[in-house]
């Protein structure tokens, strides 16, 4: 009977075992924001390959901004940005005017802000993550130099992967900032109005051969 009942206790315990592992998976399976990446780590895999590529071009060239670029796109949901700073009118749009305005924002940030992630990813950083709700995450970052900047990123899930789809810097949304201005030109003109308005900027920004 003892020799049962521990096989049987025995049998319980593996039972139980397997019965957490499914739970386990379960949970993983059925909630993305369990299996992604940390939002912290994103931020931090991104800051280093930056640096790498700093360290690889030393002098600001066309090559070094197309690498910073292409590491910039894999962590920063553009889409997100354009439509939420073009607002209500994204969904009048077709699809190739939404594809293209995302293309003609995500430049202009990017040659933008570019000085900003080269000169900031050299510094400490301070990390700190606060969950908004499931799926959304704000991570912020303070600067460690005199200038104590704070900023904030917004982070949200989007096919299993956490994206960055709004920055605050100082309580100011970037992309609020840039909806007020879009919101002032499409009150008067068009979307080709904005399309030239941005790529006036992107021009102006990167010159001849800058970008």
């Amino acid at each position: 009977m003892f020799a049962a009942r521990s096989r049987m206790g025995l049998m319980s315990k593996r039972l139980i075992l397997k019965m957490l592992t499914l739970a386990v998976c379960f949970c993983l399976w059925e909630s993305p924001a369990l299996a992604a990446e940390n939002p912290q780590t994103v931020i931090q895999t991104c800051t280093d390959q930056i640096l790498k590529i700093l360290e690889q071009y030393p002098q600001d060239t066309p090559a070094r901004r197309q690498q910073i670029q292409e590491v910039v796109d894999k962590y920063v949901d553009f889409e997100a940005m354009t439509r939420l700073a073009i607002g209500h009118r994204w969904n009048s749009l077709p699809p190739e005017k939404q594809h293209e305005l995302t293309q003609e924002f995500s430049k202009l940030l990017f040659n933008t802000y570019v000085g900003d992630l080269e000169k900031y990813a050299r510094k400490n950083i301070t990390y700190t993550v606060r969950s908004v709700y499931e799926g959304y995450v704000v991570v912020k970052v303070l600067i460690d130099d005199q200038s104590g900047l704070s900023l904030d990123f917004f982070f949200h899930l989007r096919n299993g992967e956490w994206k960055i789809y709004d920055v605050g810097v100082a309580g100011t949304s970037l992309v609020m900032n840039y909806r007020n201005q879009f919101d002032s030109i499409l009150a008067n003109g068009s979307f080709h109005d904005l399309s030239v308005t941005l790529r006036q900027r992107i021009a102006r920004l990167c010159g001849s051969d800058r970008c």
